[in-house]
Parts: C-alpha cells; structure tokens; sequence
C-alpha cells in the first residue's frame, strides 16, 4: 500500500490495517527504524507502579507459577 506523506510529515494508515490491529484514536504507536524500515508499533502505556508487572522477569516468573499450579505443585496454606 503505497502512502505519500503529507503535511507535517504526517501518513494515513489504511483502514483495514487499522481494524485489523483494532487500533482507535489516541492509542499510542512506538515508531522506529528496523533494517532501513519505519516499523510502528502497538503501545499500551501503564502506570509506573505497575510496570515492574510487564518486565520479562516478572513474566517468566507468572509462567512458571502457572506451570507448577497446573502440574498441581502448590501448598494450601491454612
């Protein structure tokens, strides 16, 4: 799909690229260059004190605990 950019160096992004990734007005785009490309990406911004949640640490952590509780290797604490 072959965009012209426009005023304000501003580009259209085509409607079914946009449905497709159910982006709405105002969500947020992380833009860089990635082998000579413009990527844009999808952001969701969360609060500070919730980020320590979406490190990749913390996520390893959840999928291993979600691994010992489906292999029933939990203790009931009373």
């Amino acid at each position: 799909m072959l965009r012209k950019l426009g005023k304000s160096n501003q580009v259209a992004i085509p409607k079914e690229i946009v449905s497709g990734l159910r982006l709405k007005k105002d969500d947020y785009l992380d833009i860089y260059i990635e082998n000579n490309k413009i990527i844009l990406e999808p952001k969701v911004l969360v609060p500070k004190d919730q980020a320590y949640f979406f490190t990749e640490e913390w996520q390893i952590d959840e999928r291993n605990a979600e691994k010992d509780i489906r292999e029933g290797r939990v203790t009931k604490i009373k």
